[in-house]
Protein backbone atom coordinates (compact mmCIF):
# COMPACT_ATOMS: atom_id res chain seq x y z
CA UNK A 1 0.00 0.00 0.00
CA UNK A 2 1.25 3.61 -0.69
CA UNK A 3 -0.15 6.96 -0.67
CA UNK A 4 0.40 7.76 -4.11
CA UNK A 5 -2.21 8.89 -6.34
CA UNK A 6 -3.30 6.16 -8.08
CA UNK A 7 -3.39 2.26 -7.85
CA UNK A 8 -1.18 0.43 -5.49
CA UNK A 9 -0.44 -3.24 -5.83
CA UNK A 10 -4.08 -3.87 -3.92
CA UNK A 11 -5.59 -1.34 -6.05
CA UNK A 12 -6.43 1.15 -3.40
CA UNK A 13 -6.10 4.69 -4.05
CA UNK A 14 -5.67 8.07 -1.84
CA UNK A 15 -6.46 11.05 -3.42
CA UNK A 16 -3.64 13.66 -3.02
CA UNK A 17 -3.74 17.45 -1.77
CA UNK A 18 -3.62 18.32 -5.60
CA UNK A 19 -6.81 16.99 -6.48
CA UNK A 20 -9.34 19.02 -5.18
CA UNK A 21 -13.08 19.17 -5.99
CA UNK A 22 -14.91 22.27 -4.40
CA UNK A 23 -18.01 21.36 -2.75
CA UNK A 24 -18.97 25.09 -1.48
CA UNK A 25 -17.03 25.17 1.50
CA UNK A 26 -18.05 28.88 2.63
CA UNK A 27 -20.35 29.73 5.43
CA UNK A 28 -21.16 31.89 8.04
CA UNK A 29 -18.56 33.25 10.11
CA UNK A 30 -20.12 32.08 13.71
CA UNK A 31 -22.60 30.56 15.96
CA UNK A 32 -22.20 27.13 15.38
CA UNK A 33 -22.72 24.31 17.93
CA UNK A 34 -20.05 21.22 17.36
CA UNK A 35 -21.94 17.77 18.14
CA UNK A 36 -18.80 16.17 16.95
CA UNK A 37 -20.59 12.38 16.31
CA UNK A 38 -17.31 10.69 15.19
CA UNK A 39 -15.09 11.73 17.80
CA UNK A 40 -16.85 11.41 21.15
CA UNK A 41 -18.74 8.01 20.92
CA UNK A 42 -21.63 7.81 23.94
CA UNK A 43 -21.03 4.72 26.43
CA UNK A 44 -23.92 3.23 28.37
CA UNK A 45 -24.06 1.23 31.45
CA UNK A 46 -25.57 -1.72 31.50
CA UNK A 47 -27.71 -2.47 33.87
CA UNK A 48 -27.78 -5.41 36.93
CA UNK A 49 -29.25 -8.19 35.98
CA UNK A 50 -29.57 -11.91 36.25
CA UNK A 51 -25.73 -14.22 35.05
CA UNK A 52 -27.04 -17.53 33.61
CA UNK A 53 -24.55 -20.15 35.14
CA UNK A 54 -25.19 -23.26 34.00
CA UNK A 55 -23.93 -24.84 30.44
CA UNK A 56 -21.51 -21.74 29.42
CA UNK A 57 -24.64 -19.13 30.13
CA UNK A 58 -22.01 -16.77 31.63
CA UNK A 59 -19.53 -16.86 28.69
CA UNK A 60 -23.04 -16.39 26.58
CA UNK A 61 -24.16 -13.38 28.69
CA UNK A 62 -21.08 -11.65 28.00
CA UNK A 63 -20.38 -12.42 24.55
CA UNK A 64 -23.99 -10.37 23.99
CA UNK A 65 -23.07 -7.68 26.48
CA UNK A 66 -19.82 -7.18 24.23
CA UNK A 67 -22.40 -7.04 21.70
CA UNK A 68 -24.59 -4.68 22.91
CA UNK A 69 -21.61 -2.34 24.09
CA UNK A 70 -20.13 -2.49 20.42
CA UNK A 71 -23.14 -1.81 19.01
CA UNK A 72 -23.90 1.41 21.25
CA UNK A 73 -20.34 2.65 21.21
CA UNK A 74 -19.86 2.09 17.27
CA UNK A 75 -23.34 2.81 16.08
CA UNK A 76 -23.60 -1.47 14.43
CA UNK A 77 -21.02 0.08 11.46
CA UNK A 78 -19.37 -2.14 9.22
CA UNK A 79 -15.79 -2.40 8.75
CA UNK A 80 -14.34 -0.71 5.72
CA UNK A 81 -12.74 -2.96 3.52
CA UNK A 82 -9.20 -3.94 4.48
CA UNK A 83 -8.23 -4.48 0.47
CA UNK A 84 -8.84 -3.79 -3.25
CA UNK A 85 -9.02 -5.43 -6.36
CA UNK A 86 -7.75 -3.88 -9.35
CA UNK A 87 -9.91 -1.07 -10.77
CA UNK A 88 -11.75 -1.68 -14.20
CA UNK A 89 -9.25 -0.19 -16.81
CA UNK A 90 -12.12 1.95 -17.57
CA UNK A 91 -12.56 3.70 -14.72
CA UNK A 92 -10.78 6.59 -13.92
CA UNK A 93 -10.25 8.07 -10.03
CA UNK A 94 -11.37 11.74 -10.86
CA UNK A 95 -14.62 9.81 -12.01
CA UNK A 96 -15.48 8.00 -8.64
CA UNK A 97 -14.51 11.32 -7.10
CA UNK A 98 -16.55 13.56 -9.37
CA UNK A 99 -19.33 11.26 -8.85
CA UNK A 100 -19.31 11.52 -4.84
CA UNK A 101 -18.87 14.94 -5.21
CA UNK A 102 -22.17 15.54 -7.43
CA UNK A 103 -24.14 13.70 -4.62
CA UNK A 104 -22.58 15.65 -1.60
CA UNK A 105 -23.96 18.90 -3.92
CA UNK A 106 -27.87 16.88 -3.71
CA UNK A 107 -27.31 15.91 -0.29
CA UNK A 108 -26.48 19.95 0.30
CA UNK A 109 -29.43 21.43 -1.66
CA UNK A 110 -31.85 19.43 0.25
CA UNK A 111 -33.94 20.86 2.76
CA UNK A 112 -35.17 17.66 4.60
CA UNK A 113 -34.14 17.54 8.32
CA UNK A 114 -32.80 13.78 7.36
CA UNK A 115 -32.20 13.43 3.53
CA UNK A 116 -32.54 9.85 2.40
CA UNK A 117 -28.86 8.35 1.18
CA UNK A 118 -26.56 11.35 2.93
CA UNK A 119 -24.46 11.57 6.10
CA UNK A 120 -26.26 14.26 7.51
CA UNK A 121 -29.36 14.70 10.20
CA UNK A 122 -31.04 16.55 12.71
CA UNK A 123 -31.93 14.28 15.31
CA UNK A 124 -34.10 14.85 18.87
CA UNK A 125 -35.90 17.51 17.65
CA UNK A 126 -39.17 18.25 16.99
CA UNK A 127 -41.11 21.02 14.91
CA UNK A 128 -38.04 21.20 12.25
CA UNK A 129 -38.44 23.49 9.31
CA UNK A 130 -36.52 25.96 6.98
CA UNK A 131 -32.99 23.48 6.93
CA UNK A 132 -30.17 24.71 4.73
CA UNK A 133 -27.09 22.41 4.75
CA UNK A 134 -23.62 23.43 3.89
CA UNK A 135 -20.36 21.46 4.07
CA UNK A 136 -17.59 23.80 5.45
CA UNK A 137 -14.91 21.29 4.50
CA UNK A 138 -13.75 19.84 1.45
CA UNK A 139 -15.01 16.06 2.15
CA UNK A 140 -13.83 14.59 -0.70
CA UNK A 141 -9.97 16.02 0.50
CA UNK A 142 -7.53 13.16 0.33
CA UNK A 143 -10.24 10.13 0.87
CA UNK A 144 -9.47 6.33 0.94
CA UNK A 145 -10.83 4.51 -2.19
CA UNK A 146 -11.63 0.67 -2.79
CA UNK A 147 -13.04 -1.29 -5.26
CA UNK A 148 -14.59 -4.84 -4.68
CA UNK A 149 -15.23 -7.05 -7.89
CA UNK A 150 -17.44 -9.53 -6.74
CA UNK A 151 -19.75 -6.43 -5.52
CA UNK A 152 -19.11 -4.25 -8.73
CA UNK A 153 -18.89 -1.42 -5.97
CA UNK A 154 -16.27 1.54 -5.08
CA UNK A 155 -16.07 2.20 -1.48
CA UNK A 156 -14.93 5.59 -0.62
CA UNK A 157 -14.00 6.64 3.20
CA UNK A 158 -13.72 10.25 3.94
CA UNK A 159 -14.56 12.85 6.55
CA UNK A 160 -16.87 16.02 6.66
CA UNK A 161 -17.57 19.23 8.44
CA UNK A 162 -21.32 19.63 8.12
CA UNK A 163 -22.98 22.82 8.96
CA UNK A 164 -27.08 22.94 9.73
CA UNK A 165 -29.19 25.94 10.20
CA UNK A 166 -32.88 25.87 10.70
CA UNK A 167 -35.53 26.67 12.45
CA UNK A 168 -37.00 25.45 15.70
CA UNK A 169 -40.36 26.13 16.57
CA UNK A 170 -39.83 29.83 15.02
CA UNK A 171 -36.43 30.17 16.81
CA UNK A 172 -33.06 29.82 14.73
CA UNK A 173 -30.64 27.07 15.41
CA UNK A 174 -27.46 26.12 13.78
CA UNK A 175 -25.31 22.80 14.60
CA UNK A 176 -22.07 21.94 13.39
CA UNK A 177 -20.92 17.94 12.74
CA UNK A 178 -17.88 16.41 12.49
CA UNK A 179 -18.47 13.08 10.86
CA UNK A 180 -16.62 10.40 8.57
CA UNK A 181 -18.35 8.98 6.06
CA UNK A 182 -18.67 5.70 4.03
CA UNK A 183 -19.85 6.38 0.10
CA UNK A 184 -20.49 3.67 -2.04
CA UNK A 185 -20.67 3.58 -5.93
CA UNK A 186 -21.57 1.06 -8.13
CA UNK A 187 -19.91 -0.04 -10.94
CA UNK A 188 -22.87 -1.76 -13.64
CA UNK A 189 -22.48 -1.89 -17.36
CA UNK A 190 -19.88 0.82 -18.00
CA UNK A 191 -21.66 3.55 -15.66
CA UNK A 192 -21.05 5.18 -12.03
CA UNK A 193 -23.96 5.02 -10.09
CA UNK A 194 -24.15 6.40 -6.63
CA UNK A 195 -25.95 3.97 -4.42
CA UNK A 196 -25.81 6.34 -0.66
CA UNK A 197 -23.09 7.81 1.68
CA UNK A 198 -23.93 7.07 5.19
CA UNK A 199 -22.27 8.40 8.35
CA UNK A 200 -19.76 5.44 9.73
CA UNK A 201 -17.97 5.05 12.37
CA UNK A 202 -15.46 1.66 13.06
CA UNK A 203 -12.29 1.17 14.97
CA UNK A 204 -11.20 -0.45 12.58
CA UNK A 205 -10.91 2.30 9.74
CA UNK A 206 -8.01 3.36 7.74
CA UNK A 207 -6.49 6.92 8.89
CA UNK A 208 -7.95 9.52 7.22
CA UNK A 209 -4.82 12.16 6.57
CA UNK A 210 -5.64 15.67 5.42
CA UNK A 211 -3.13 18.51 4.41
CA UNK A 212 -2.44 21.58 6.90
CA UNK A 213 -3.06 24.27 4.72
CA UNK A 214 -0.58 26.83 6.84
CA UNK A 215 -3.08 29.14 7.66
CA UNK A 216 -1.40 32.32 9.22
CA UNK A 217 -2.13 32.93 12.90
CA UNK A 218 -3.29 36.24 12.49
CA UNK A 219 -6.28 36.20 10.43
CA UNK A 220 -7.43 33.06 12.80
CA UNK A 221 -6.61 35.51 15.93
CA UNK A 222 -8.34 38.27 13.89
CA UNK A 223 -11.33 36.30 13.37
CA UNK A 224 -11.54 34.78 16.63
CA UNK A 225 -11.30 38.02 18.80
CA UNK A 226 -14.26 38.99 16.43
CA UNK A 227 -16.02 35.67 17.25
CA UNK A 228 -15.66 36.49 21.25
CA UNK A 229 -16.96 40.28 20.70
CA UNK A 230 -20.10 38.67 19.24
CA UNK A 231 -20.79 35.85 21.99
CA UNK A 232 -20.62 38.97 24.76
CA UNK A 233 -22.99 41.47 22.44
CA UNK A 234 -26.49 39.54 22.99
CA UNK A 235 -28.41 40.35 25.86
CA UNK A 236 -30.00 37.05 26.95
CA UNK A 237 -29.43 34.90 29.78
CA UNK A 238 -26.86 32.70 27.68
CA UNK A 239 -24.84 33.32 24.85
CA UNK A 240 -25.70 32.55 21.26
CA UNK A 241 -24.89 28.94 19.85
CA UNK A 242 -21.60 28.36 18.91
CA UNK A 243 -20.69 30.22 22.67
CA UNK A 244 -19.27 28.67 25.99
CA UNK A 245 -22.32 27.51 27.16
CA UNK A 246 -23.19 29.62 30.62
CA UNK A 247 -27.00 30.01 31.75
CA UNK A 248 -28.37 32.49 34.05
CA UNK A 249 -30.76 31.81 36.90
CA UNK A 250 -34.46 32.31 35.14
CA UNK A 251 -35.97 36.00 35.24
CA UNK A 252 -32.44 37.39 34.80
CA UNK A 253 -33.04 41.15 33.13
CA UNK A 254 -30.43 43.97 31.82
CA UNK A 255 -27.82 41.06 31.60
CA UNK A 256 -24.78 42.62 29.88
CA UNK A 257 -21.58 40.00 29.38
CA UNK A 258 -17.77 41.06 28.50
CA UNK A 259 -14.79 39.37 28.53
CA UNK A 260 -11.60 41.28 30.19
CA UNK A 261 -8.09 41.36 28.33
CA UNK A 262 -7.34 39.53 25.54
CA UNK A 263 -8.91 35.73 25.22
CA UNK A 264 -5.99 35.14 22.34
CA UNK A 265 -2.90 35.94 24.19
CA UNK A 266 -1.70 32.91 25.27
CA UNK A 267 -4.07 31.11 22.83
CA UNK A 268 -2.24 28.04 20.58
CA UNK A 269 -3.59 26.56 17.22
CA UNK A 270 -3.25 22.84 16.41
CA UNK A 271 -4.39 21.17 12.90
CA UNK A 272 -6.94 18.55 13.47
CA UNK A 273 -5.58 16.58 10.52
CA UNK A 274 -8.54 14.05 10.29
CA UNK A 275 -11.73 16.47 9.61
CA UNK A 276 -9.15 19.52 8.13
CA UNK A 277 -9.68 22.20 10.80
CA UNK A 278 -7.92 23.84 13.88
CA UNK A 279 -8.61 23.69 17.12
CA UNK A 280 -7.18 26.46 19.25
CA UNK A 281 -6.37 26.28 22.85
CA UNK A 282 -6.68 29.08 25.15
CA UNK A 283 -8.10 31.02 28.49
CA UNK A 284 -10.25 34.25 29.31
CA UNK A 285 -12.03 35.76 31.61
CA UNK A 286 -15.77 35.94 31.58
CA UNK A 287 -17.93 38.70 33.44
CA UNK A 288 -21.82 39.11 33.40
CA UNK A 289 -23.59 42.03 34.90
CA UNK A 290 -27.89 41.62 35.56
CA UNK A 291 -30.57 42.09 37.76
CA UNK A 292 -32.90 39.29 39.18
CA UNK A 293 -36.02 40.60 41.08
CA UNK A 294 -34.72 44.11 40.61
CA UNK A 295 -30.98 42.85 42.51
CA UNK A 296 -27.99 43.32 41.15
CA UNK A 297 -25.74 40.75 39.81
CA UNK A 298 -22.61 39.86 39.25
CA UNK A 299 -20.85 37.27 38.29
CA UNK A 300 -16.96 35.88 37.07
CA UNK A 301 -15.39 32.92 35.38
CA UNK A 302 -11.83 31.96 34.18
CA UNK A 303 -12.51 29.96 31.15
CA UNK A 304 -10.30 27.05 29.25
CA UNK A 305 -11.56 26.81 26.21
CA UNK A 306 -11.13 25.14 22.76
CA UNK A 307 -12.13 26.95 19.38
CA UNK A 308 -12.88 25.32 16.38
CA UNK A 309 -11.54 26.96 12.86
CA UNK A 310 -12.01 26.09 9.44
CA UNK A 311 -9.82 27.31 6.81
CA UNK A 312 -11.33 28.38 3.15
CA UNK A 313 -10.15 30.40 0.48
CA UNK A 314 -11.97 33.41 1.87
CA UNK A 315 -10.49 33.56 5.21
CA UNK A 316 -10.44 31.07 8.65
CA UNK A 317 -14.27 30.71 9.57
CA UNK A 318 -15.12 30.29 13.26
CA UNK A 319 -17.02 27.54 13.99
CA UNK A 320 -17.48 27.68 17.73
CA UNK A 321 -15.57 28.26 20.63
CA UNK A 322 -16.66 25.96 23.85
CA UNK A 323 -15.68 25.42 27.52
CA UNK A 324 -12.85 22.74 27.81
CA UNK A 325 -11.33 20.88 31.07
Amino acid sequence: MTNQTGYTAQGDVNNTAGDHIEINVFGPDFGYQDSEDYEESSHSAISNGSVATAGGGIGAFAVIVLAVVAYMVFGGSEPFPTESDPWPPDVKQDAVVAAVADWFDRCQRSTSAAPSNCPQSITGELSVSSVLWTFLENPLDHPVIRYSKDEGRFDILGTAVVLAEYTISGSPNRTVTLMKYWAKVGWTDGKLDVQKIDKHSHPNDPEIVKQDPKQAWEPMEANLKYAFAQCVSDTGPTMPSGCPEWKLSPGATEVKWSVAGDPTLTARPYFDKEFGIYRISGTFALHVRYKLIGEAKMENRNINYEALIAPSSDGPIVLQIKESL
